[in-house]
């Protein structure tokens, strides 16, 4: 990057004579004054407006001067309007030879042909380095001068014609040198608008790769809710609909009324914590929240979308720690005289009992393990380790829950159907805590169909959402389904629909979810069969303590 005042000044020097536009200009300006010379020629006025005393002279002068303008501007056409410092200080030549042989044509060399003299001058200052501006007015100033030192000396000129010359000669190097001063400014403040224009560009470039880059969704928008930019992050956060984007940049947020309703809230209270957000075309849980930019002549606000996975993640950790300390103590009470509850039952029905008091020991034992289950689940829950995230292959993690099943012998041969995705599916997530979550699931479909119809059936399929870049698997059963209003219910804690269940899986399954970035949650169909499905994250974002890189 260059910094603004640090300006190559000789590169400033060179590229003064690569002015395309203004040399179109004096191009054309150089056309017109030769078709204007030739139509005075041509209808005899030369001698009228301009006082010619050598009609032979002027004529072939404007012929000459005429063609060689037409040559001069078909060569630099071609050259793209960039020739070089030599050609340009020849065609100023050129102007000041032809205006000053058609001076020495009319009968007053300083008359008004002389601002013609003055105009190539200004020119040669703009186009040409100070040193060949100069030396062209020197070139001018010696060919007036000459003439009218001779003319004096022949007799033909007077004193005054001298003396005006040398008058004319000095305003002819004052032009170049004012000329060259102001060249010169504008070169600097060119070259400083560019060189500032080229780092805002590239800071502009910057700043959009760092928001592109950012884990976390940016939006701004106008009073109007005109989208004025949003980063890919927040595109993907909001998912699409239709193959499409749900928002882009000059869309109005009022597509999303959700959106519109929050910030209407945090404009009346800016404190207001606001609730997460699921976009329409999105499983994602999005925690939102509103900053207010004030400029000048307008209000901007811009919108923070934020993965609330990662809250509940954090949230799940502290509500661990403090439920560890708290079911350590309680099972700890709770164990000790279910034990010698469980050890009397064991004794009284091993004596001689009757048929009923059996079935009453029964209850107890079964209870009784039931409780012990209970506790284990909680146990569990409270001693969860902080996950050890790595990248991990879902489709290889599923095949080990699987194998796992069919070794535990807990079901009578039983059917998982495992269909294998088209391309490696990879997350970031805690291989054991993964493998424990699928197995908790495919658990639950296996019981639920053999409930249903007798048999032991699961299935597991898996999909890539391509404009999210989030992979998912979907646990489907032959069971009798979740209805609509139970589909957040079930993974409350001790919900079950089981009269021997605890009603800790599901939950636990999800915390397990929501600690390692991902979201369980059961789709709900209504003319087709609803599914578990776990939605994982990006594989390629940062993790704490394990930077991914992808």
């Amino acid at each position: 990057m260059v910094p603004p005042g640090s300006i190559d000044r000789q590169h400033i020097e060179t590229d003064q004579g690569n002015k395309p536009r203004l040399l179109r200009i004096y191009i054309s300006y150089r056309l017109l004054l030769s078709v204007l010379f030739l139509a005075l020629t041509h209808f005899q006025l030369a001698s009228d407006y301009l006082r010619t005393s050598n009609q032979q002279l002027f004529s072939l002068t404007i012929v000459l001067y005429s063609i060689i303008n037409v040559v001069t501007a078909l060569v630099f056409y071609r050259q793209r309007w960039r020739p070089s410092e030599t050609a340009l200080f020849a065609m100023l030549l050129i102007d000041t030879i032809a205006i000053t042989s058609m001076m020495h044509a009319s009968d007053s060399p300083d008359g008004s042909l002389g601002y013609l003299l003055m105009v190539t001058v200004a020119a040669s200052g703009i186009f040409q380095r100070g040193v060949l501006a100069l030396a062209l007015a020197a070139i001018a100033s010696f060919i007036l001068i000459s003439i009218s030192l001779t003319a004096f000396f022949s007799g033909t000129g007077t004193q005054a014609e001298v003396i005006s010359s040398g008058i004319f000669s000095t305003l002819l190097f004052a032009t170049a040198m004012v000329f060259v001063f102001l060249a010169r400014r504008l070169s600097l403040a060119q070259q400083l608008a560019f060189t500032e224009s080229r780092i805002a560009l590239q800071l502009q470039r910057l700043n959009d790769l760092v928001i592109n880059r950012m884990r976390t969704g940016i939006l701004v928008f106008d009073r109007d809710y005109r989208i004025e930019q949003l980063n890919e992050r927040a595109c993907m956060l909001l998912g699409q609909t239709d193959d499409n984007r749900l928002l882009a940049r000059n869309d109005s947020l009022t597509k999303l009324p959700e959106l519109v309703s929050c910030h209407r809230d945090w404009l009346a209270n800016p404190r207001l914590q606001l609730a997460s957000y699921r976009a329409p075309g999105s499983n994602i849980p999005l925690q939102i929240s509103f900053s207010q930019v004030i400029g000048e002549d307008q209000q901007d606000c811009i919108l923070f979308l934020e993965d609330a996975r990662t809250i509940a993640q954090q949230s799940q950790q502290l509500k661990n720690n403090s439920l560890g300390q708290l079911t350590a103590s309680i099972a700890h009470e709770i164990r000790n005289p279910l034990g010698a509850i469980s050890h009397a039952a064991q004794l009284l029905d091993e004596s001689q009992l009757d048929a009923q008091n059996h079935r009453l020991v029964e209850v107890i034992l079964r209870h009784a393990k039931r409780v012990n289950r209970l506790i284990q689940n909680i146990m569990q829950l409270s001693q969860q380790k902080t996950p050890d995230i790595k990248v991990v292959d879902i489709f290889q993690a599923c095949e080990q829950s699987k194998a796992q099943i069919e070794e535990s012998a807990e079901f009578d041969r039983p059917v998982i159907l495992l269909h294998r995705p088209k391309q490696k599916l990879v997350a970031p997530f805690d291989a054991s805590q993964l493998q424990q979550v699928i197995t908790n699931l495919l658990t639950n479909a296996l019981r639920h169909s053999q409930k249903s119809t007798g048999t032991a059936w699961a299935s597991i399929e898996f999909s890539l959402q391509e404009e999210l870049s989030l992979p998912s698997v979907k646990i489907f059963d032959q069971g009798p389904g979740v209805g609509e209003r139970d589909c957040e219910k079930i993974f409350e804690p001790f919900y079950t629909t089981e009269k021997t269940g605890t009603g800790l899986g599901l939950y636990i399954a999800r915390g397990l979810c929501e600690i390692n970035f991902a979201t369980l949650s059961y789709i709900y169909k209504r003319h087709s069969r609803g599914y578990f499905q776990i939605l994982f994250s990006d594989p390629a974002k940062q993790l704490p303590g394990n930077p991914i890189h992808g």
